[in-house]
């Protein structure tokens, strides 16, 4: 007797298991909208943001006569970057608190951003003074 000659080959087709799984997943986002539970009323505790320690606050305040005082001590605009970079070193979670004055021309105000940010400051921050109920539009 003569074998037969074809041979079988053992493929496993993926095409009905990716079919089966698009459902699967079209079915849950359809109904996912109706999962949540809004009927239920919930009062959540209130909180209170914890309050901002200043302790490693550096205030760098600008003058419109231009000069620049680092607390109380004076700095010129080119020393700035290595006056402040020692007292960056060793306090990750220090602030520099850049106080400019609102009559600077805004290309001064960003050189002495430019060279806080070069002195490494983990954050630099811009003081701002709070609007009057008076004042809003």
């Amino acid at each position: 007797m003569k074998k037969s000659s074809f041979r079988t080959e053992n493929r496993t087709t993926v095409v009905p298991i990716i079919n089966v799984s698009l459902v699967v997943v079209l079915t849950l986002m359809m109904i996912s909208p109706f999962l949540t539970n809004d009927e239920v009323d919930v009062e959540l505790p209130e909180a209170r943001a914890a309050e901002v320690d200043d302790t490693d606050n550096v205030e760098i305040t600008f003058t419109y006569e231009r000069e620049i005082f680092v607390g109380q001590d004076q700095v010129a605009m080119g020393e700035i970057t290595h006056y402040l970079g020692s007292m960056f070193d060793g306090t990750p979670h220090a602030v520099a608190v850049i106080k400019a004055d609102r009559n600077l021309p805004y290309g001064e105000v960003e050189e002495l951003i430019a060279a806080v940010e070069a002195s490494d400051a983990p954050r630099v921050a811009l003081a701002t003074k709070e609007q009057d109920a008076e004042d809003q539009p």
